[in-house]
């Protein structure tokens, strides 16, 4: 809705008043595609940027070779690099990355450049490195290397409603699992089927993930009990870290319960995979970031066996994709149950006269989540295609409380080993149904895999220009205020915490609808991002309100160009 808004507006600047007429019958016609180069141009007495000196070449250049992957590290201060592999490249915004898909065995040369904010290159660094596979011991441990991810016999995800899937990587992530989500700050967990059973001395959950993207969250639950999500409250004597990053890239780690943090830690780099560890010892619980502690916290769980539980949020409104390298155990060894079809389920619908029965099943369990509208009696029944069974807390001493989510399980009646279950809840009471899932054991066939794409792309897109009006001098102008007619200056930024962006064209400015400067970014190729200072003479222009709107256009035609806006004020 944003951009269908930012997009009529700036035409009526242009055109004043869009009329659409019938043609007969025909076709309208289609806009055309917006501009991948961009031609110099300043209007009088305005002054633009341009070109300087080449940047200065990366330096300390680190390649860390892993399963299908090379990690990259560099210093320099360039606003953007560009990175070369085989017939690849890439623009990246911070000085490392991560190379994804890649051979194991086969040795990769890497070109690196700096980029300055008008596309001028730097020589270049090489590096060589060769991914190699990774054969480290685990009880159980799934890497993600298969076409059609993920294996059903290992893994269920968890997801309120129609919002968020776990496929297969596309592109470069191939051999990866991707979580993408639309769900907003709900968590989308991928939950495990093989049990976390503990050691007596120690035991570790093991993810290797570029998760928390900016603005997100990982979380990772140990629970004692049968539970598929990760609402609030957390349950009673269940272990979770919670990662989160926010928009500065920033990350902070929570653990619970009686987690305390032991260092800081260091900035996410954007799709960069890190290694987070779960250890349960004697003395208590530890985070574990690439070989480091991060928080510790004294509870030392007497439960023996839990349900492991992954799981991804994003900000309000924002979407996430999370690449997942490996999921693994160093615990005591556990067998995954075997498993049938998964049965539709449907809440407080009619009974199903064409459902049809499962054969083998030898058990069969209903996972629920509810929220409680006011105080009342916990549930304790529910019936499944007609039969009433018990309802019991999937974990003891879960609260039933006003707003929380409760999690809930019952054991399945034979008449409900079949592929169409209706649940209804025995309860006057009103309550929100947040989740349901169903585990049939026993069948001697195996759950087929689905092939699926991510819901969010790893196409790059442009980040938005950010414009602000600036004093003679360059200082920043009081928000609001209105200041003399004369000279001024517009600083435009573009910058992005994505793993790599679309390549930048350049951008054109408007002032009050009027075209007055255009400012190329492709000197020997797209920039990416960048800062510039463009002086504007206000002295012609009327007091009161005015408005600049900067239009960034990409050098791929099908990469949406991204507009800001700034207001201001001249005085009488």
């Amino acid at each position: 809705m944003k951009r269908v808004v930012l997009v009529v507006a700036g035409l009526a600047l242009v055109a004043g008043v869009i009329v659409l007429r019938d043609t007969g019958g025909g076709d309208l016609p289609t806009a055309p595609p917006p501009p991948t180069k961009l031609k110099a141009y300043a209007a009088e007495k305005i002054l633009v940027p341009g070109p300087q000196n080449r940047p200065a070449t990366p330096a300390g250049v680190v390649a860390r070779a892993g399963h299908h992957k090379i990690q990259l590290n560099w210093t320099g201060d360039a606003p953007a690099y560009e990175v070369r592999w085989g017939e690849q490249v890439k623009l990246v915004t911070r000085p490392g990355t991560q190379l994804n898909g890649l051979e194991n065995g086969r040795e990769q040369q890497i070109d690196i450049r700096a980029v300055d904010a008008f596309g001028q290159r730097s020589q270049p660094v090489t590096t060589k490195a060769t991914p190699r596979a990774d054969t480290a011991p685990y009880t159980f441990v799934d890497r993600f290397d298969s076409r059609t991810e993920p294996d059903p016999q290992r893994w269920r995800l968890s997801k309120r409603t129609d919002c968020a899937r776990a496929t297969s990587g596309d592109g470069d992530d191939d051999d990866r699992l991707v979580i993408s989500s639309s769900c907003g700050t709900r968590a989308v967990t991928l939950r495990s089927r093989t049990p976390f059973v503990r050691n007596d001395d120690e035991s570790r959950l093991v993810i290797e993930t570029d998760a928390p993207s900016t603005g997100g969250k990982l979380l990772l639950d140990l629970v004692p009990g049968p539970v598929s999500v990760q609402g609030e409250p957390v349950p009673p004597n269940t272990v979770r870290a919670t990662i989160s990053t926010d928009n500065s890239g920033n990350s902070i780690v929570e653990l619970v319960p009686d987690g305390t943090p032991v260092k800081p830690i260091p900035a996410a780099v954007p799709g960069v995979t890190v290694r987070w560890e779960v250890v349960l010892t004697p003395a208590g619980v530890q985070v574990v970031r690439d070989g480091d502690v991060v928080a510790t916290s004294p509870f030392v769980p007497q439960w023996r066996e839990a349900t492991a539980l992954v799981g991804v949020a994003a900000l309000a409104g924002d979407r996430i994709r999370a690449g997942v390298d490996l999921i693994g155990y160093r615990t005591a060894k556990a067998d995954v149950p075997l498993t049938g079809p998964t049965p539709q389920v449907r809440v407080d619908g009619p009974v199903s006269t064409s459902s049809s029965p499962i054969a083998d099943v030898t058990a069969g369990q209903l996972r629920i989540a509810v929220i409680p509208s006011r105080e009342s009696s916990p549930i304790t029944a529910v019936k499944v295609n007609g039969v009433q069974v018990p309802l019991r807390p999937a974990v003891e001493g879960s609260p039933w409380k006003p707003g929380a989510e409760y999690p809930a399980v019952a054991d399945l009646p034979a008449e409900a080993f079949t592929d169409s279950l209706n649940v209804q809840l025995v309860t006057e009471e009103r309550v929100q149904i947040t989740h349901t899932d169903v585990e049939l054991t026993g069948p001697k066939s195996n759950a087929r895999r689905e092939s699926e794409t991510p819901l969010v792309d790893a196409k790059p897109t442009l980040a938005d220009p950010i414009p602000e009006v600036l004093d003679a001098s360059g200082q920043p102008i009081e928000n609001g205020a209105a200041f003399n007619r004369g000279r001024v200056v517009l600083e435009v930024r573009v910058n992005a915490l994505d793993a790599s962006v679309a390549g930048l064209a350049g951008f054109e400015i408007r002032l009050d609808g009027n075209h007055v400067a255009t400012i190329p970014t492709t000197a020997d190729g797209p920039a990416a991002a960048g800062r510039w200072r463009i002086s504007l003479n206000t002295g012609a222009l009327t007091a009161g309100a005015h408005a600049i709107e900067v239009k960034a256009f990409s050098t791929d035609s099908e990469v949406h160009p991204e507009t800001g806006y700034v207001p201001f004020l001249l005085k009488a």
